[in-house]
């Protein structure tokens, strides 16, 4: 009988309904439940018009309630995802609030909060924590008690990007507030390098509470094995829990490898033979919360004795009854980023304040080159400062600076063995884009030639056209606003595209496409011309492109030439020309912007014959090119 109780203890336990604690053994209850009368609810994102479009949007920078439920109750189940194809844990942060309280209880990245760290994405198969869908589909079974009030928000740390988000939050709405005056706590901590003499802290806070357990990431900064630090758990005034290494803290041994179970586990492990491997790890102390009366600290040991400057990070996980101790300020975000998601940042970062226009986008820029720690950025963000400055006073002088940057960039990609420059297309659905993915080094580099092409029409509008200068006309601005008109016009089928093709031309953000079903059916590109002369007319499309039927009006000084252009983008099929300038020949044009004289017109209606029968109909108008040749 006694066997019996104290397995339906546990089973209460596991049920996330209430904690036993050392200091007194609480009322069991049926699974699930919560002392007190209540009932189940749920706040969603769901969509209010009844379609299908359940996420909110969140814009760069912005902070989004996800959450305001007014008490009593227990929130028993968080789900989480976002529609961004890159990793977004650490970009986006999450933080929660209790009762009156103004400051977060929680306060971490998001990736780390739901248990891997360094910004990576990687299934979760723990008890507190879920995470499934490649890493993207997120669950937290961590039981959060509330006497008043739950709030709680998202924001978007991404300098451009606006962010498709999802959530359920199902909490127990009960009668009277929960007898347990404790509420749950999670803060993130990182030490880009640990080269202090002392342990890496994980927590450190006073009060009266319950460490229920801890993510801990790692980053190498040279090779060899990092794992010899001991872990210690200092508690009030009673003898500190030493332990014997980090693997065995977490619940291994000769190493980490990547395994998952209920209470610990390794949800990324790249090794230690070589400096930029990362690991990412758990331990919840679910059985064996360790209570603390006064204060506790719980820290590592980062190498045998503190002899390694590995980069470290963590997430914390305690219930406390408050206030808690002042959290630490969390690190922007560029600075939350490490290794190759650093550099990757770095690098929209960069182009995003290169590009904005943002009141102080050039000192931002200049402070963004003491974290860009790699060589490629390093070149990036003193390029794009000539570029900025060429942007306000365009002359041949920043153009040469560009130069300078971009030559630097250039000889790091000739040093990149071949295979490295670029990788196979992750095909996970037919309609995605198989071009090869450029790895970061290769992207840095386009991003400032995108840059270099840009200042050099700046120059040649200001100094005047000479033969080889080109006037680009493009869908959608480098900040995604449409371009107005007479410069672009489309008729209502068009829509806005997530997709582009990714030329260093260009500037823009997504293109324009269409079904091609109505009649009229039409997308026209009219530049302002500088000089009369001859251009030679090309236009470009991207991937998604499935539209055997297009054609291309170009309206010129002498008339109207029509030529038949078919838009083959799509994977398999035969003669694909996406990504590609393709000519339409070359044409006289008057000075001035006159779209009866001077444009070109993409033509989709009746829009009916498809190259590919694999692939929906789709026309996509995205940019058209005028390349001066002469009188």
């Amino acid at each position: 009988m006694r066997r019996c109780i104290g397995l339906f203890a546990v089973v209460v336990l596991l049920s996330g309904c209430t904690w036993i604690q050392v200091r007194e053994v609480r009322p069991q209850l049926p699974p699930g439940a919560w002392p007190g009368d209540g009932y189940a609810q749920r706040v969603s994102t769901w969509d209010r018009t009844g379609r299908n479009a359940d996420n909110i949007w969140i814009l760069p920078g912005q902070t989004a309630t996800l959450a305001d439920i007014k008490g009593p109750g227990i929130i028993r189940r968080i789900w989480m995802t976002a529609n961004q194809k890159e990793p977004i844990g650490r970009i986006l942060v999450i933080r929660m609030y209790w009762d009156d309280s103004e400051i977060p209880a929680v306060e971490a990245p998001f990736g780390d909060f739901f248990g891997v760290g360094n910004g990576m994405q990687a299934n979760v198969n723990s008890w507190p924590i879920t995470v499934v869908s490649n890493g993207r589909s997120c669950n937290s079974w961590w039981p959060m008690p509330f006497a008043k009030r739950a709030r709680i928000t998202v924001t978007n740390n991404h300098p451009e990007s606006t962010v498709g988000f999802y959530c359920h939050v199902d909490y127990l709405a009960l009668d009277r507030p929960p007898a347990d005056p404790e509420r749950f706590h999670a803060q993130y901590r990182q030490a880009y390098p640990a080269d202090f003499p002392e342990n890496y802290t994980i927590l450190e806070t006073t009060g009266h509470g319950r460490y229920a357990g801890c993510v801990f990431s790692v980053e190498s900064t040279k090779p060899g094995w990092w794992g010899e630090g001991d872990d210690l758990i200092e508690v009030d005034d009673h003898e500190p829990m030493r332990g014997t290494g980090t693997e065995e803290y977490f619940g291994e041994g000769w190493g980490v490898y990547e395994h998952d179970a209920l209470w610990h586990g390794t949800t990324v492990s790249e090794g230690w033979t070589s400096a930029s491997l990362r690991s990412s790890m758990y331990r919840f102390h679910i059985f064996d919360p360790i209570p603390f009366r006064k204060k506790i600290k719980v820290s590592i040991e980062h190498g045998s004795q503190n002899d390694r400057a590995d980069n470290l990070s963590s997430v914390a996980f305690w219930y406390q009854v408050p206030p808690t101790s002042v959290f630490p300020p969390l690190p922007p975000v560029e600075e939350r980023m490490i290794g190759m998601n650093r550099a990757a940042f770095v690098l929209m970062q960069a182009w995003y304040h290169a590009i904005s226009g943002e009141p102080g986008g050039r000192q931002k820029l200049a402070k963004l080159r003491s974290v860009a720690k790699s060589e490629e950025n390093a070149a990036l963000v003193e390029g794009l400062i000539p570029y900025m400055d060429g942007v306000a006073s365009p002359s041949d002088e920043a153009l040469d600076k560009v130069d300078e940057h971009l030559k630097r960039l250039r000889t790091i990609v000739e040093a990149q063995p071949e295979e490295e420059r670029f990788k196979p297309a992750k095909m996970r659905w037919p309609t995605d884009d198989d071009n090869p993915v450029p790895s970061d080094t290769v992207r840095t580099m386009w991003t400032l030639e995108r840059a270099r092409h840009d200042l050099a029409r700046r120059v040649a509008l200001k100094q005047g056209l000479r033969p080889g200068d080109e006037i680009v006309v493009e869908v959608r601005d480098r900040l995604g606003r449409l371009t107005p008109p007479p410069t672009y016009e489309d008729t209502p089928d068009f829509t806005n595209s997530s997709v582009k093709v990714g030329d260093t031309h260009l500037m823009g953000y997504a293109a324009r496409f269409t079904y091609g079903k109505a009649d009229p059916s039409w997308a026209r590109f009219t530049p302002d011309f500088p000089r009369a002369g001859r251009y030679e007319v090309l236009v470009t499309f991207c991937y998604g492109a499935n539209a055997a039927d297009t054609r291309y009006e170009i309206r010129h000084a002498d008339g109207v030439e029509i030529k038949p252009l078919e838009q083959r983008g799509r994977p398999g099929t035969p003669g694909r020309n996406n990504r590609k300038w393709l000519s339409l020949g070359t044409y006289p044009f008057q000075a001035g912007q006159h779209p009866d004289r001077g444009s070109v017109t993409l033509h989709t209606s009746p829009g009916t014959a498809q190259p590919n029968k694999q692939f929906r109909y789709r026309a996509y108008a995205d940019a058209a090119r005028f390349v001066f040749v002469g009188e």
